[in-house]
């Protein structure tokens, strides 16, 4: 919940947002860089609403649907610079979902084991592909999102040489 707070604060600080752009923006912005599964943005909104964190307000109606629009509170603002600082010092290390298969490898069927691990490496490149060819275009990103694509590309590449090393064990074995 901290990062999903972190996340829609900092949305809000580019100003009023309806709850259905705040999901389009992670999704769209963000979702490349978190793990955040925002099915429904409207039980956290209301969450930081009672919390002070956040204000509605009631917008022009569409048709029949009444919309409402969410902005930062003062309150919540200071909160958004109070997590992004915390985030910024965590010492929790990220947990990568296939380290749990690995865990249960000697249960698992070797040759089922490699055609997922080519699997997953091919998809690794196109990620890679993507990354670089965002890095290298003539599209100019803000240096903060640079910061992440260059980011992700290195983690990618690490896990990259990690899946190889796999391979070659799982086969030797």
């Amino acid at each position: 919940m901290k990062i999903q707070r972190l996340i829609i604060l900092g949305v809000l600080k580019n100003g009023p947002k309806h709850g259905y752009d705040i999901k389009k923006i992670i999704k769209k912005e963000l979702g490349i860089f978190t793990s955040l599964e925002n099915k429904s943005i409207y039980y956290p909104l209301k969450v930081m609403e009672k919390g002070g964190l956040i204000k509605r307000a009631a917008a022009q109606n569409r048709g029949r649907l009444l919309r409402y629009v969410y902005s930062l509170t003062p309150r919540g603002d200071k909160e958004f610079l109070k997590l992004a600082m915390e985030t910024l010092l965590s010492e929790k290390r990220p947990f990568i979902d296939i380290d749990i298969p690995l865990y249960f490898l000697p249960f698992l069927e070797k040759k089922e084991v490699l055609v997922r691990l080519r699997l997953r490496k091919r998809f690794l490149e196109r990620v890679k592909a993507w990354l670089g060819g965002n890095l290298d275009s003539k599209k100019q990103f803000p240096y903060h999102q640079k910061l992440l694509l260059r980011h992700h590309l290195n983690l990618l590449n690490a896990e990259e040489h990690f899946l190889e090393d796999i391979v070659r064990i799982v086969k030797d074995y």
